[in-house]
């Protein structure tokens, strides 16, 4: 059976509920005691006696007073239900010798007054006062703590029984009109058409527990919908961008099959070969683009970033031969960071790629660490550059810019800045190589 939140409330409340009843039972339980004590007849007849034998100065009178008094405390204790017996009154002199003793008697001295000592087993309220050349003391004995606790019970128990289903039935239905809102939350939300509604719900759930919760929600639908934003946008762009490279190539396949000219044959194919390495890197910057979109957390792991430079510079070089660029590296033998792998392999292939496409004649790229010991990474170039002013602009999906007529497809840049992002990375951009061109400083 699966946990139930309001079966929890529920039993929370009772269990509250017990406490509160053994609080109530001990609160009564010391309450009666004090009760007892101070309600016993052992003062009362304590101080009679005192008054009663301070005239008197023979120990055999004395003792007769003592011994009607105690006889009197049975008799009232038996009237009152009380039959415990182990009543007792004790008489001293002077220098605290016993002169007579009817019943029990305490071990230890105890103070004037009235007080409470156990005695035999059982506790006694004991009355001790001076009487004359006499120190009185009277023991009244009290009822058990096992039969005052079932007298405690039977007060209040039969009341906490009683009220017990009335608890119950409170309980379940604040419990129940309680979780009344989530249940309808669940329903709205059970109703959500996801394929065509991703709207915020605002839902005023008029309570402070639940309403983080709408919210949350209506976060989580606000992050659907800029995603499907993202992902339809990407599908849109994409299609207008491979239109033209298919329509190209569709075209040069046809020259390449009707033409009779030798020299149209092998134009049509070089340029059919160019439209396909063209559409195949848009292809894979695409799906480098879609990667880094997805939102699952980072995975990063501990790399050598030299080696990872180095690595990608090797990779550039034929790319960059072809196009008469020089490349270059400066970084230490070995700097080890954590980062995740793709999303830097990434980044560095792609600035590398725009730098060689976009009219380097050499690139560099630069590694060191900070005063604060985080890395840093720059790829410079002496290219034409690219104004200030189009600096933002140049990171957006399919912008060229004024290398418009370039072999590009404009997705480069953006998917540096979502490598960026993945990484928490920051970009200062400025002048290239020889105050030319320009440079892509990342702190990592």
């Amino acid at each position: 059976m699966k946990r139930s939140l309001g079966r929890r409330l529920i039993a929370a409340l009772l269990v509250a509920y017990a406490l509160i009843t053994l609080l109530l039972v001990a609160w009564n339980y010391w309450a009666a005691r004090g009760q007892l004590v101070q309600q016993s007849p052992a003062q009362m007849l304590g101080s009679l006696l005192a008054r009663s034998v301070e005239k008197l100065r023979d120990a055999e009178s004395a003792c007769a007073v003592a011994q009607g008094f105690a006889s009197e405390l049975e008799r009232l204790r038996k009237l009152q239900g009380y039959a415990y017996g182990g009543a007792g009154v004790n008489l001293r002199d002077g220098e605290g010798r016993s002169v007579c003793q009817y019943g029990p008697q305490p071990a230890a001295e105890l103070s004037e007054g009235l007080s409470q000592t156990e005695l035999q087993g059982r506790p006694h309220a004991v009355f001790q006062a001076q009487g004359g050349p006499w120190r009185v003391q009277v023991l009244d004995p009290l009822i058990g703590d096992d039969v005052l606790i079932l007298w405690v019970l039977s007060e209040i128990g039969s009341s906490l029984l009683l009220a017990l289903p009335v608890l119950l039935l409170t309980l379940w239905l604040a419990v129940r009109t309680g979780l009344a809102p989530l249940r309808r939350f669940t329903a709205r939300i059970a109703a959500l058409d996801t394929r065509h509604e991703l709207a915020a719900l605002n839902l005023d759930l008029r309570y402070a527990e639940l309403q983080p919760l709408g919210d949350a929600f209506d976060a989580l639908l606000k992050r659907l919908r800029e995603q499907l934003a993202r992902e339809r946008a990407l599908i849109h762009d994409a299609a207008h961008e491979l239109r033209t490279p298919l329509a190209a190539l569709g075209a040069q396949a046809h020259v390449l099959l009707n033409s009779r000219d030798e020299a149209g044959r092998a134009q049509a194919a070089q340029a059919l070969q160019q439209g396909l390495a063209r559409t195949a890197h848009l292809s894979q910057q695409l799906l480098d683009l879609a990667r880094l979109d997805q939102e699952r957390p980072p995975q990063p792991e501990t790399l050598d970033l030299a080696e990872l430079a180095a690595t990608q510079l090797r990779q550039a070089h034929p790319q960059a031969r072809a196009r008469g660029v020089q490349l270059g590296l400066q970084a230490p033998e070995a700097l080890p960071w954590q980062a995740e792998r793709v999303a830097l392999q990434t980044l560095l292939q792609n600035l590398l790629d725009n730098a060689i496409r976009y009219g380097a004649r050499e690139v560099e790229l630069q590694l060191g660490q900070g005063p604060d010991g985080r890395p840093w990474l720059a790829v410079a170039d002496d290219g034409p550059g690219v104004p200030p002013e189009q600096h933002q602009q140049m990171f957006e999906r399919f912008w060229r810019g004024a290398q418009s007529q370039e072999s590009g497809t404009g997705l480069g840049l953006a998917i540096v800045a979502q490598a960026l992002q993945r990484l928490g990375a920051r970009l200062r951009i400025s002048n290239g190589l020889q105050g030319r061109g320009i440079a892509f400083h990342i702190g990592l």
